[in-house]
């Protein structure tokens, strides 16, 4: 490529700019891979460098329209597999992508039985999944995004199904079946595709048909009465151009949580769901792929697990002790204790909760003549949630039941327009529609007990609810393009706007007893139409540079944004409706990587920095709505900033073996946080603006600037092998071993020391053979989860009734087999 002048002086300070970096990548790289590839010369099947040099072509890519593996297979690879992505929306080698992007094959997540979104966090660097219920779900990265349960404000990871945002996390809840590949961005998104977020996209993407006749058949069982069966099946239908694709799961699991009083078992579940694709293709120009799912949960979940009674106080009786014991005694309630595996409850009403959703999507591809690529995808899902929750934790009916039904349904339409690949210049034009409309009732169920336990005898068998109907109205246009100023220099730019309306109303009907209206406690309030509009900007600017083949350097510099809201819940108490209203979150980040690939594809080393500052950072506070009734309602910080380090290590020394490793250290903070909740110790002690109520509640705000951010640890390490071997012509063993960890973190928004989760560990192994039947292979496995049986929790609901703080128990060790058929 011939340039100007003025153009070679830019490409030479670009290259200065970056050639600290590349020895950096080189020197980090060598080191790294002398210290993994020891075993190499002593290694029986070592595979001279000259064959792998033979052998280092890409493998073929699939043809679909979403971001895929590149390669599949039984056969044992002295190299590190390429993978294809389609971050850019243009199929490239992930190894060629100038963004910190972590992929997950779908063989690798059938190979180690991983089906739940919550535990893809055990595989993923610098990701935090917290599960409290399906409503109640968030994911953070790198610390950012723990604002799992507010029905009217997106979070700041956004997460995609087959290219479609999901309005909220929980829609991706469901059993991961037929997954093709799982990628994490890390960082702002939105000048290329979709919804804008602040933190980060994970993108799952399902296997499209086929038009070579395939089967899957998996059985499933183990201990904690686990059972799950999976199973797809694709083909032509005409020729090579129509295909069907059909999947369909079905899953229990026991309860592993017991009550102590009566034997009772709670947070199992009972989930089934299908999908069914089409694929028609003409002439390799045009291609259309229409998707429909639907899913349904029924669990007895989800039951929360004492974690502190937080701090001794002056007892109404004059004495010293807990405040949530004394007051539950005082109700009759047998007295509450806690469990240090965090694996008892003492409830004694119902415990249920039912999920429903499904959707449908249609991407259409079309290939002009001239080589651009236009795509269109059109979607709409629906997503209904009906909990029956036992919300006072007691052996009395003091609140029976409370809790949040959701009916949520979304509509998502993106037109865009890709220039052929190979160009000086190539870039993608886009336009995106959101429509979300959420009709909610929170209700309240006070029982018999509710006047001994809350101090008011007028709520005995008192009924609350309240009613809003959350809707967003969103449109953006995005550009984003990159100019390879050399064959190893590219400048990325990209921009996006948008517009966002919001609207909801909030009433609470007045109480009734027994069908009759009350009037007194929890009176009618209605807030009357809210609205809120915003424009914003995002963008993004990066260098990427080349130093070889096999070595990447990039530095970017990316603004995001995500829109303001309004609360869905009545206002505190003196409060009006502008107390709902919460600004736009905006962030500036920066990054700094190389990704490198040694050895002749032996080892792959990647790693970047980052930082990332956050003003307006939307975060969840609880906040009491009604007696003995909190919810997770949204506040603005003023800052919040995140910055730390990211490595991703694969190698395969010898042929039959493969390691990996992902690591992060994240230093998130608080920056400027004066408005935060209250601590139980704060309030208890008198400090730092806080004091008890005379209900034993927490009352004021405390300053939290230079804290750790809830939810973040500041080490997440995740390392990883393979052993694969063939034992007999047609026999091949193997074996995964995983094992993920992660530092202390805050489980409540207060970061309250009561609160804090100590640092945990999760293994997991898996160990099986495989035979060839001639087309069908047979795979038949051993696992086990969480195999040393560690107890630990997940984060959240924090400070509740009386000072204490509850959380939700990761689940137990499950040991159990598979069977596999694949043909």
């Amino acid at each position: 490529m011939t340039t100007s002048k003025q153009q070679r002086g830019r490409v030479a300070a670009a290259q200065g700019a970056l050639r600290g970096l590349g020895r950096y990548a080189a020197v980090a790289g060598t080191v790294v891979a002398a210290s993994s590839l020891i075993a190499i010369a002593s290694a029986d099947d070592t595979v001279a460098p000259a064959a792998l040099a033979a052998s280092d072509a890409a493998p073929p890519a699939a043809g679909d329209a979403a971001a895929q593996v590149a390669s599949r297979g039984h056969v044992e690879s002295a190299q590190v597999q390429e993978v294809t992505v389609t971050a850019r929306r243009r199929e490239e080698k992930v190894q060629d992508v100038p963004i910190p992007i972590t992929t997950l094959s779908g063989d690798a997540l059938d190979k180690d039985g991983t089906f739940r979104l919550e535990d893809l966090s055990q595989k993923l660097p610098s990701s935090n999944f917290q599960f409290s219920n399906p409503r109640q779900t968030s994911l953070a990265v790198r610390g950012l995004g723990n604002n799992p349960a507010n029905d009217a404000l997106e979070s700041s990871v956004g997460v995609y199904l087959d290219n479609v945002y999901l309005g909220r996390p929980g829609m991706a809840n469901a059993d991961l079946i037929d997954i093709d590949q799982v990628a994490l961005l890390r960082g702002p998104q939105g000048t290329l595709f979709g919804k804008n977020t602040t933190a980060g996209v994970l993108n799952v993407s399902t296997r499209a048909p086929s038009f070579t006749p395939e089967a899957i058949g998996e059985l499933s069982g183990g201990t904690l009465d686990f059972f799950q069966a999976r199973g797809a099946v694709s083909g032509p239908i005409v020729g090579n151009a129509l295909a069907v694709r059909i999947s369909a799961v079905e899953s229990d699991q026991g309860g592993s949580i017991t009550d102590i009083d009566t034997g009772g078992k709670y947070n199992g579940f009972h989930r089934k769901g299908m999908r069914g694709q089409l694929l028609y293709q003409s002439s390799g120009d045009f291609s259309l792929r229409v998707i429909g799912d639907f899913n349904h949960e029924a669990s007895s979940c989800c039951v929360a697990s004492l974690y502190s009674f937080g701090p001794v106080v002056t007892l109404p009786n004059g004495g010293k002790g807990y405040a949530f014991p004394y007051f539950a005694t005082q109700a009759g309630a047998i007295t509450p204790s806690i469990d240090p595996e965090f694996r008892t409850t003492q409830i004694n009403d119902k415990q249920y909760m039912q999920v429903n959703q499904g959707g449908a999507s249609a991407e259409a591809n079309w290939t002009l003549p001239s080589g651009y690529r236009l795509t269109s995808i059109s979607a709409y899902r629906s997503w209904g949630f009906l909990p029956t929750n036992d919300a006072d934790g007691l052996s009395v009916s003091a609140i029976p039941n409370a809790g949040q039904g959701v009916d949520d349904k979304q509509f998502s339409q993106e037109l865009r327009l890709a220039s052929p690949s190979g160009r000086s210049v190539e870039y993608v034009l886009g336009t995106y529609y959101f429509f979300q409309n959420q009709d909610n009732n929170q209700f309240t169920r006070y029982g018999p007990a509710a006047g001994a336990y809350l101090g008011a005898a007028a709520l005995n068998n008192l009924y609350s609810q309240i009613r809003s109907n959350p809707t967003t109205d969103s449109s953006a246009a995005f550009a984003q393009a990159t100019w390879h100023a050399s064959d190893a220099l590219s400048l990325t730019g990209g921009i996006r706007e948008t517009y966002e309306a919001k609207s909801l109303r909030i009433i609470r009907d007045t109480p009734t007893r027994g069908g009759a209206p009350v009037t007194g406690p929890l009176p009618f309030y209605d807030s009357g139409a809210q609205a809120l509009n915003n424009y914003d900007l995002s963008g993004l600017l990066s260098l990427d540079y080349k130093f070889s083949r096999d070595v990447l350097g990039y530095l970017s510099f990316a603004h995001g944004a995500k829109a303001g809201g309004i609360n869905a819940s009545v206002p505190g108490a003196g409060l009006g409706a502008s107390s709902l209203y919460i600004a736009p979150e905006k962030a500036n980040d920066a990054e700094l990587g190389f990704k490198t690939t040694l050895w002749h594809r032996r080892l792959t080393f990647n790693a970047n920095a980052y930082w990332t500052l956050v003003k307006n950072y939307q975060a969840t506070q609880l906040v009491q709505t009604s007696p003995g009734v909190y919810v997770q309602n949204l506040s603005n910080i003023g800052y919040v900033r995140s910055q730390g380090l990211e490595t991703e290590v694969q190698a395969v020394p010898v042929r039959w073996l493969t390691l990996s490793l992902t690591a992060s250290y994240n230093d998130a903070i608080y920056r400027s946080y004066a408005n935060a909740p209250c601590s139980a110790e704060a309030a208890a002690a008198g400090q730092n603006g806080c004091s008890l109520t005379a209900a034993y509640g927490v009352a004021g705000f405390q300053n939290l600037s230079g804290s750790q951010v809830v939810g973040a640890p500041r080490w997440i390490v995740n390392p990883g092998l393979t052993l694969k071997h063939r034992l007999f012509d047609d026999v091949r063993g193997y074996f995964i071993g995983d094992y993920a960890w992660r530092s202390s973190f805050f489980g409540a928004p207060d970061n309250s020391q009561y609160s804090r989760i100590a640092a945990y560990g999760i293994a997991r192994f898996h160990a099986g053979l495989t035979k060839e039947l001639g087309p069908t292979t047979l795979d038949v496995s051993l696992f086990a989860d969480n195999a040393f049986d560690k107890h630990y929790v997940l984060g959240g609901l924090g400070l509740g009734s009386y000072l204490a703080y509850s959380e939700y128990a990761g689940p137990p060790r499950i040991v159990g087999i598979t069977a596999r058929l694949d043909y």
